[in-house]
């Protein structure tokens, strides 16, 4: 794989202040992690908090940090965790039992995984002692003596696993590993904690367990083990972590690629979230889909492969916003497109508060940072891979750039930036992102009234242009409907979907329906198709956030036609 020659650089959280949908999205997230549910002592006590300890109250600080940083509020709530954590705790400074030497729980260290990583974005945040004592206590006492136990972690036993109808669940195991969890690869999605809490704090214990754990996993048989997908694609997220900021080793990368590829391929569904499990296409779990938005950014930040950003224009227009449910918290949904799945509709668990709720701030708040990138090597150049609205200051090696976006994506194609802010000197070059439906023969960017020159560079319109505060940059494209193959044809022999760009379309209908003609598809504007023949209306899957609670629950829309 060709890699770039470095690393771009995405927003600051506290650089960019999103508007429009994804404000109210991250409004409606952050009220929802006000209610009772998410409160201290809820979080302590919670069904999960014996399968999973940690787990819970740990995803709820996750979600109020990053919350709180994109919309520039305060997270009280996030400081009473941080300041009541020894009361969580047990002698040893974390949730749970303690265990005679040599013997540990998947799921209790698993769990911690997201009490490392709340701990850690708050204390990046906040810089409060207590979060960093709090995660040396996790480590110290639970993590690191775990590292002479990942030999005999049993993964030739996980197919006694593979039935488990509930995720999550502890089964006992006779042997160093006492308990076992039916979200199979547990364990191993802890390195993502352990690979920030590093960043923080490192010593060279933390990095011999951390390498120790890499080195397990990449023995580990993914489709095999029927291995759940977010513990999987958590798992990649920390190795890539370790690949980016500690050891560069090619190795290491090619685990994330060939991994990440594998979910790809064989385990993402026809609206771009995910099977719960490879093999299994049950359920699917915002905690993955999350994971797979951020992995692509992160992989196209460091290999410049643009396939990387249309996915995750995808993933977030579809999947992420689906998932969100009207009240601010996220769920999960029926795997569309396998199992003779055609509809895109709420599974059983219509909201996941136990997991995805939380998660899904993390989503959100990438998508804020991920307003605008810049090359450490090219001092000017500024990056669009996407076209949230919102305010944004770039710190660019040759200066700063202050922009406020206003537009219709992924619905219409036409974008505006004012410029609020720009540092004298050379002309900035600005790259904007060719989205999937758009020919980049299409794009037209204008300053004022004058239309730029443009080049197109690897999936990019480039234009090279200089700025002063109040210049106003229109971006202009136009949106094509796209009808695609099935994502598995094995169940939908000649099946297709339709596409507005980026976003999947549905039909609104109670029954299957044959697929329309595209000629006989007129567009009424905002993403939306109706069939001048039969009259049937196909409309993007992203909207639920904005029905009332009862008909989001019913809501069922499909998406794949046969022919």
């Amino acid at each position: 794989m060709l890699l770039s020659s470095s690393l771009l650089q995405p927003t600051a959280l506290a650089d960019s202040l999103p508007a429009g949908d994804l404000r109210r999205r991250l409004e409606l997230n952050f009220g929802r992690l006000h209610d009772a549910e998410f409160s201290f002592e809820y979080a302590i006590t919670a069904f999960t908090a014996r399968e999973a300890p940690g787990d819970w109250l740990g995803r709820t600080l996750l979600g109020l940090t990053l919350d709180a940083q994109a919309l520039d509020r305060e997270a009280p709530r996030a400081e009473e965790t941080v300041r009541r954590w020894p009361e969580a705790c047990n002698e040893r400074g974390y949730i749970g039992v303690i265990h005679p030497t040599g013997r540990a729980d998947e799921n209790q260290v698993g769990g911690h995984n997201a009490m490392l990583r709340g701990l850690s974005e708050y204390y990046l945040w906040k810089k409060d002692p207590r979060a960093l004592t709090a995660i040396r206590g996790i480590i110290k006492n639970l993590m690191l003596p775990t590292r002479p136990l990942y030999g005999a972690y049993p993964d030739h036993l996980m197919d006694k696993l593979m039935g488990g109808p509930v995720s999550g669940l502890t089964v006992a195991h006779d042997g160093v590993w006492l308990g076992l969890s039916t979200d199979i690869g547990t364990l191993f999605f802890t390195l993502d904690g352990l690979t920030q809490a590093y960043l923080i704090d490192p010593t060279p214990e933390l990095r011999a367990l951390i390498e120790t754990m890499i080195a397990r996993y990449a023995e580990l048989d993914i489709l095999k083990l029927s291995a759940q997908t977010h513990a999987t694609l958590t798992a990649l997220r920390g190795i890539l972590r370790w690949h980016l900021e500690v050891d560069a080793r090619p190795e290491y990368l090619k685990i994330v690629v060939d991994r990440f590829q594998i979910y790809l391929d064989q385990a993402r569904t026809e609206h771009h979230a995910n099977f719960n499990w490879f093999g299994r296409p049950d359920w699917t779990e915002t905690c993955a889909i999350i994971d797979s938005f951020m992995l692509c950014v992160q992989l196209w930040q460091l290999t410049r492969a643009t396939s990387y950003v249309t996915e995750a224009h995808k993933i977030y227009h579809n999947a992420i916003c689906h998932h969100q449910r009207p009240n601010g918290g996220f769920g999960t949904d029926f795997c569309t497109g396998s199992n003779g799945e055609q509809f895109v509709h709420a599974f059983k668990w219509f909201e996941a508060p136990w997991c995805c709720s939380m998660r899904g701030a993390e989503g959100l708040s990438c998508a804020a940072r991920y307003a605008a990138f810049t090359d450490p090597a090219a001092p000017r150049d500024v990056w669009f891979p996407f076209y949230f609205e919102g305010a944004v200051t770039v710190r660019a090696p040759g200066g700063e750039l202050g922009l406020r976006a206003a537009g219709e994506y992924p619905y219409t194609g036409s974008v505006s930036y004012t410029v609020t802010k720009a540092t004298a000197g050379a002309p900035w070059r600005l790259r904007f992102f060719v989205p999937p439906g758009v020919d980049a023969k299409s794009f037209a960017v204008k300053k004022s009234a004058t239309a730029l020159p443009t080049k197109v560079e690897n999936g990019f319109v480039v234009v090279e242009t200089a700025l002063a505060v109040d210049d106003v940059l229109t971006v202009e494209f136009a949106i094509a409907l796209v009808a695609e193959s099935a994502k598995y044809p094995a169940d939908f022999p000649q099946g297709r979907h339709y596409m507005h760009g980026a976003l999947l379309l549905g039909a609104e209908t109670d029954v299957a329906i044959a697929m329309p003609a595209a000629a006989d598809l007129a567009h009424l504007g905002g993403g939306r198709y109706q069939c001048r023949r039969t009259q049937v209306l196909l409309t993007p899957i992203d909207g639920i956030t904005y029905l009332p609670e009862a008909k989001a629950r019913t809501r069922q829309l499909q998406a794949v036609f046969a022919r």
